[in-house]
C-alpha cells in the first residue's frame, strides 16, 4: 500500500509528543512492508537534498516554494519551504502566521504531488491535526484520494472563512468561522484518535462523526526508551537516582519528576505545585524530592522556581528543553514520573517512564487510564497509582504513600510497567490497527453499544 502522511512535526522537528507519534506510524508503516512517504512543512531546517520547486500564489504574492527530500529510517521524507513555510515558530508566527503557514502548506502538497503523481500516487492519505486540514481538503479535491484524519488533541479553535476561501476550499466554508476540526473530520473517509478512553470524554465531538471514528492506541519505542542504553545502567536505581541529584545540588532522597510543558489548559502544573506545598507540611516531606522540568506559561515558570527558592533541599526547576538522551537518564534513574493533568488524549510520557522503570503517578482520565493499572485497583497487575484530575489533596497523598512503598512492591510496579509498554503498548500494533482502517475492515465507536 502507498500511504502519504500530512503532519507539522516529523522527527527531528519535535514541540510536542507529536513528533514522536508521527515519525513512528510512518516508520511503523514502513517496517510493515508498505510504501511511506511525509509531507511537512520546513519550519527552517535544512534537512535533505534538493529535490524541486515551484511557485504557488497565496495570499496576493507568488511564493517560491522549495522542496528537499530525505530517506529516513526507511520513509521518504518531504520538507515544504519558502514563504512562511521557513518560519523556526513550528506553530507560528503568531496565530496568522500559523494559519497562513497551514494554507501555503496545502497549496505547497498539491504542487508537489502534480509532480510525484506520475510515479507515487497514494492509495490514502492520513493527515494529523487540524493544521493539515487545508492540505487534506485540496488532496481530496484534486486527487480524490481516500483519507483519515486522527486526532491527536483536539484544539477547539475557529478559523476566519476567508483563509478557507484563500486555499480555494470555498466549498467548506458555510460559515463566517469555521472549526478546521470539523472540516477535517467531515471530509475525511475515517477518523481516529489515539486512546479509548479521550473518544468518549470528547464524544460532544466525535459522536458527530459516529459510523466512522474509532480509537487507534499509540505506540512506545521501547528500543530508544530502554534501560540497557543509559549511561549508568551497568549501576543499581538507588546509585543513578543519588548521581542524579547530587548533579542538581540535592542529597539523597525518593525522587518524583514532572516534565512537558508549563499549560495551565491541560498539564496540572499548578496542582502538582499544590501538592507540593501541601507536603511541605508532612513530616515524608525532608525525604522527598522534586525534578520539575518544562517551559510554557511564564506564571506557572515563575511559580515552578519559586518553589525550589522556597525548597531548595526538596526542589529544583529545570526550564529548557532537554535532549531525548538526556530525558531518558532521568527517566532510568528517578523513582517516580508525576502526570497530574486535567486531561490526555493519550500521552507518551507514562510508556516513556514505564520503559526505563519510573513509576508514573497520574490523573485518571483519557490515554492514562487506559495504559496505567493502579495500585489500587488491581495491586498484582499494577503499573502506576490513578488520582482524580485537579485535586492537590489526592495527588500528596498519592505521593506520600508511594514514597512509602516497600521493595518489593516498587520492584513489582517496574517490571510490570516494562513489559506492559513493551508487549501491550507496540507501534507495530497501532500500526497494523492503522492498516486496518485504511482498508476499512476496523470496528467503530457506536453510541448504542456503548
Amino acid at each position: 500500500m502507498r500511504i502519504l502522511i500530512l503532519g507539522f512535526e516529523y522527527l527531528p522537528v519535535k514541540v510536542g509528543g507529536l513528533a514522536e507519534a508521527v515519525t513512528s506510524i510512518a516508520e511503523g508503516l514502513s517496517n510493515l512492508g508498505h510504501e511511506v512517504a511525509v509531507f511537512t512543512p520546513s519550519h527552517g531546517k535544512d534537512l535533505g537534498e534538493p529535490f524541486t520547486a515551484f511557485r504557488v500564489s497565496a495570499f496576493g504574492e507568488r511564493v517560491e516554494v522549495t522542496v528537499k527530500k530525505r530517506e529516513q529510517n526507511g520513509v521518504v521524507v518531504y520538507s515544504l519551504g519558502g514563504g512562511v513555510l521557513d518560519s523556526s515558530d513550528v506553530y507560528g508566527p503568531g496565530w496568522n502566521g500559523l494559519l497562513k503557514k497551514s494554507v501555503l502548506f496545502g497549496k505547497a502538497s498539491v504542487g508537489l504531488l502534480n509532480e510525484l503523481i506520475g510515479e507515487f500516487k497514494p492509495d490514502v492519505v492520513h493527515a494529523h491535526d487540524w493544521h493539515t486540514v487545508f492540505a487534506l481538503g485540496l488532496l481530496r479535491k484534486y486527487f480524490g484520494l481516500r483519507s483519515v484524519f486522527t486526532v491527536h488533541r483536539l484544539n477547539k479553535a475557529k478559523v476566519p472563512a476567508h483563509y478557507f476561501h484563500e486555499a480555494h476550499l470555498s466549498e467548506l466554508v458555510p460559515y463566517p468561522d469555521i472549526d478546521p476540526e470539523h472540516t477535517a473530520a467531515y471530509i475525511a473517509d475515517a477518523v481516529t484518535t489515539v486512546s479509548r478512553s479521550y473518544l468518549w470524554e470528547e464524544w460532544d465531538f466525535f459522536g458527530l462523526f459516529e459510523g466512522k471514528v474509532t480509537h487507534i492506541f499509540n505506540g512506545i519505542d521501547c528500543s530508544f526508551w530502554n534501560e540497557e542504553l543509559i549511561e549508568t545502567g551497568d549501576l543499581p536505581r538507588e546509585e543513578r537516582r543519588r548521581r542524579i541529584l547530587e548533579d542538581l545540588g540535592l542529597s539523597d532522597g525518593k525522587t518524583f519528576m514532572f516534565i512537558g510543558r508549563f499549560d495551565k489548559a491541560q498539564k496540572g502544573v499548578d496542582t502538582l505545585l499544590y501538592a507540593i506545598e501541601l507536603l511541605s507540611t508532612d513530616p515524608s516531606f525532608s525525604e522527598m524530592r522534586f525534578i520539575i522540568i518544562g517551559k510554557g506559561d511564564p506564571e506557572l515558570g515563575a511559580w515552578a522556581r519559586a518553589m525550589e527558592n522556597r525548597f531548595p533541599e526538596n526542589v529544583r526547576t529545570i526550564t529548557k528543553l532537554l535532549s531525548r538522551e538526556v530525558v531518558r537518564e532521568l527517566y532510568g534513574s528517578v523513582d517516580f514520573v508525576v502526570i497530574p493533568s486535567y486531561f490526555e488524549p493519550f500521552g507518551l510520557v507514562q510508556l516513556e517512564a514505564m520503559c526505563l522503570g519510573a513509576v508514573p503517578i497520574a490523573s485518571a482520565v483519557g490515554g492514562l487510564k487506559d495504559t496505567i493499572i493502579g495500585l489500587s485497583s488491581d495491586p498484582e497487575r499494577a503499573t502506576g497509582m490513578l488520582v482524580s484530575p485537579r485535586d492537590a489533596f489526592a495527588l500528596a497523598r498519592a505521593m506520600i504513600w508511594a514514597k512509602e512503598l516497600d521493595d518489593e512492591t516498587l520492584e513489582r510496579l517496574r517490571e510490570n510497567g516494562k513489559k506492559r509498554a513493551r508487549e501491550d503498548f507496540s507501534w507495530e500494533k497501532a500500526c497494523e490497527r492503522y492498516v486496518r482502517v485504511y482498508e476499512g475492515r476496523v470496528d467503530k465507536a457506536v453510541s448504542f453499544l456503548r
